[in-house]
């Protein structure tokens, strides 16, 4: 019987809203992304542009279909669709500028950056790399709006469009559509979280609450407040501004009816408004840093902080509880032997550039940054949010050679700063922008901004690869992530079966219980040994044989007991001896059980 998915669990949403946002065009960007959406037939993705030098461009087979689609309409210039390609805010604006708009404001696209560049490569390098674009649902009633009965997009809408596209006024045919369309992106508005200050008090609203500070005594709202406008409520100011609210009008930060004449109409609205949001109860839990300067932020959250414990307790998985929703100021890297400072800093490389008179390639050497020197910028940059560098398997790399004399930044200690190298300053001072950024590199010294907080997980049974000295330690505070033997709904890994056969299975944690019984009594290996409640990931809660045999029989054999008398296994047993899996590892894995005193596999009827 083939029944309909479980209900797909989605994760929360970061909001935004103190990213600097600024929509200058929100009529361009909505009409490019519509006009876009159309001529690529209606599909849910869209790879549409190419690499130009540090800019993109449209894709060229794009522009050729804009211009079969707009072609023959009123006021028509293959010149104003040519100028598109390098002219519009799809390719002008950043990445994060572009989420709030299409993702939160409007919430007709996604838009990622292709490729494994990142998006702090735009914030700092003033480059802009290409990227996607993953449309919803709205963009079907977007569509719908602009259509006629029978489903086609007439010369009245394209004109429409093209007159959004390109900054000119609305023909006075393509009015009533326009009015049809701004009334759907008001709702389409309405779920959006806003956030202004009142004081030293955050305020989080909805458009409702803008509708409900309206009052016989008080016809206007500030939407300031007492901070810089920020996030989503810059693009909700921006959209008010350029005529795109068919209710309010904007004065400096100040909103208010259009027309006294649209009092009931807008009464009727703002209750239908309120109805709808009623039936669509959400549950909001923001944890935002705003601040003045750094030492508001000290006290925030983590700063730098190891997770350590048994390799698979959930480490990497409880950093990713942590920052969901902060995703897009997180950096992730992970630790190896051969990792050194220049890979985690940075350092001089031959990069190839033109050379503007000849137009040659030639080889130069620059400086190029690296993933904590990226981050540090950003952090400096923007101090209104709070940034996190994730490092995995910390130990497995040379930590001493790795941080060299940033690690003693790590005390925290705002009086503490250190003298980068020279190149390292000289790239800082360029890109260190901001009022605040500046102090980044103030007097030539660098030190580590508050909103910067670095998070990093531990395997104990990997600490003899690279063992970290005391004064690296004492920067640090750690965390134990303890295995979970209980049995109940809060532990998913109490569900883990694994299957012998199609008819017989035992509990994965009664096993992982029983051996790390036996790795704990013996004097030469003890905690740093066992075996965590996700060694192995069971897909929807099955851990086949082979998965068990390849994983946590290796591991016990191969790092745990190879060279001990008191093992699990049989005398005289090598891994080879697990093998075909089917029959001789079947056999292998009842004598393993039977040793640790594992019940008998449970048999399905």
């Amino acid at each position: 019987m083939n029944i309909p998915n479980q209900l797909t669990e989605r994760e929360a949403i970061d909001p935004k809203l103190a990213v600097g946002s600024s929509l200058a065009n929100p009529k361009g960007l909505l009409a490019v992304v519509l006009a876009l959406y159309i001529v690529n037939d209606e599909k849910d993705y869209l790879d549409y542009s190419d690499s130009s030098g540090s800019t993109i461009i449209l894709k060229p087979s794009l522009i050729t279909l804009l211009k079969d689609f707009f072609n023959g309409i009123t006021g028509y210039s293959d010149t104003d669709i040519d100028s598109l390609a390098s002219v519009n805010p799809l390719v002008e604006m950043q990445i994060e500028p572009l989420q709030v708009p299409l993702q939160l404001f409007w919430k007709i696209a996604k838009i990622n950056i292709l490729g494994s560049n990142s998006s702090s490569g735009e914030r700092t390098g003033g480059v802009r790399f290409p990227k996607e674009l993953l449309f919803t649902t709205n963009m079907d009633i977007l569509k719908n709006v602009i259509s006629n009965e029978n489903g086609d997009i007439t010369n009245t809408g394209k004109e429409l469009i093209y007159s959004w596209l390109t900054n000119k006024n609305t023909p006075t045919t393509s009015t009533n559509i326009e009015q049809k369309l701004t009334k759907t992106l008001l709702i389409f508005t309405e779920e959006t979280l806003f956030k202004t200050w009142n004081n030293s008090t955050e305020i989080i609203f909805q458009q409702e609450g803008i509708y409900n500070a309206f009052n016989t005594t008080n016809s206007t709202v500030d939407l300031r407040g007492t901070k810089e406008i920020k996030g989503t409520l810059r693009n909700l100011k921006s959209a008010i501004s350029k005529n795109i609210h068919p209710y309010l009008k904007i004065s400096s930060n100040n909103v208010e009816l259009k027309t006294p004449s649209l009092a009931t109409q807008f009464q009727n609205y703002q209750q239908r408004v309120s109805n709808y949001l009623d039936l669509n109860p959400k549950s909001v839990e923001i944890k935002t840093v705003e601040a003045e300067d750094e030492t508001d932020l000290v006290d925030v959250e983590i700063l730098n902080k190891i997770y350590y414990g048994a390799p698979g307790t959930g480490k990497s998985h409880k950093v990713n509880e942590l920052l969901k929703g902060k995703e897009e100021r997180t950096e992730r890297v992970t630790f190896h032997p051969e990792y050194d400072y220049a890979s985690f800093i940075g350092g001089f490389k031959p990069i190839t550039e033109k050379d503007p008179e000849s137009g040659k390639e030639e080889i130069k050497y620059k400086f190029v940054p690296q993933i904590f020197t990226n981050i540090y910028v950003d952090a400096w940059n923007d101090k209104d949010n709070q940034y996190y560098l994730v490092i995995e398997e910390i130990n497995r790399g040379n930590c001493a050679e790795i941080f060299g004399d940033i690690f003693q930044l790590l005390d925290r200690n705002s009086d503490y700063k250190i003298t980068p190298s020279n190149e390292l300053k000289e790239y800082l001072v360029n890109t260190l922008t901001s009022v605040n950024g500046i102090k980044g590199i103030e007097n030539g010294k660098m030190k580590l901004p508050a909103n910067l907080n670095i998070l990093a997980t531990m395997n104990t049974s990997d600490q003899s690869l690279f063992p970290m000295d005391s004064a690296f330690k004492r920067r640090w505070d750690w965390e134990y992530i303890p295995i979970n033997y209980e049995k109940s709904p809060k532990n998913p890994s109490s569900n883990f079966q694994v299957n012998i056969s199609d008819t017989e299975s035992f509990s994965w944690l009664d096993f992982i219980e029983k051996v790390n019984t036996v790795i704990k009594e013996n004097p030469n290996l003890g905690m740093d040994k066992c075996i965590g409640n996700y060694f192995i990931k069971a897909k929807d809660n099955i851990i086949t044989l082979e998965e068990f045999i390849n994983k946590a029989i290796f591991y016990l054999w191969n790092d745990v007991f190879k060279d001990e008398d008191d093992h699990i296994f049989e005398e005289n047993t090598f891994y080879e001896d697990f093998f075909p899996i089917a029959t001789k590892g079947k056999e292998k894995v009842y004598k393993i059980l039977d040793k640790i005193g594992l019940n008998t596999p449970e048999k399905e009827d």
